[in-house]
């Protein structure tokens, strides 16, 4: 008995489709990196030379 692999008879259309469905935990991962990335950069970035915002107190009227 041969064996048939299901995926060779499948519509090329149908198959596209099933990559572009939405799963949420496709968004949470996006999401996770997309911080993580942000973070690195702002570490990279971020020395101790360079102040990105920075209160200081007012003079005394």
């Amino acid at each position: 008995m041969e064996r048939r692999n299901p995926s060779e008879y499948r519509d090329p259309l149908f198959a596209a489709k099933g990559l572009l469905e939405f799963k949420p935990w496709m968004l949470a991962l996006a999401v996770f990196l997309a911080c993580a990335l942000g973070v690195a950069v702002m570490e990279q970035f971020g020395d101790s030379r360079s102040v990105w915002a920075q209160a200081s107190p007012r003079p005394a009227p």
